[in-house]
């Protein structure tokens, strides 16, 4: 095999792994709508607005979710909380020992 044929068969694998992350990330944001409609038809029913046609509605939105979970989307993952940003601070140095008294 080829140089070439090597660089083009990982350049497969890469583009083959872009595309399910992006697959993945899509069924991701897929998800978080469907429990946000969710989210707001139940806030709805319980602050007594709710509308003729909601249980179908909640229905309609949990099949769907248990379609995405059934192919493998993690529907109730935490959402990855975003890192603190690195300090350009040094670090703390060590306390000074207390100033000697004069006798």
């Amino acid at each position: 095999m080829s140089f070439l044929d090597k660089a083009k068969e990982k350049a497969t694998q890469l583009s083959q792994q872009a595309k399910e992350k992006v697959d993945d990330l899509k069924d991701a944001r897929k998800a978080d709508g469907l429990l946000d409609d969710l989210g707001r038809i139940t806030f709805r029913q319980h602050t007594g607005r709710g509308e003729a046609g909601d249980d179908a509605a909640i229905a309609e939105l949990v099949a769907q979710l248990q379609a995405l979970e059934a192919e493998g989307t993690a529907v109730l993952a935490p959402k990855p909380q975003p890192e603190p940003p690195a300090s350009n601070l040094p670090p703390p140095s060590s306390p000074l020992p207390p100033p000697a008294m004069p006798s």
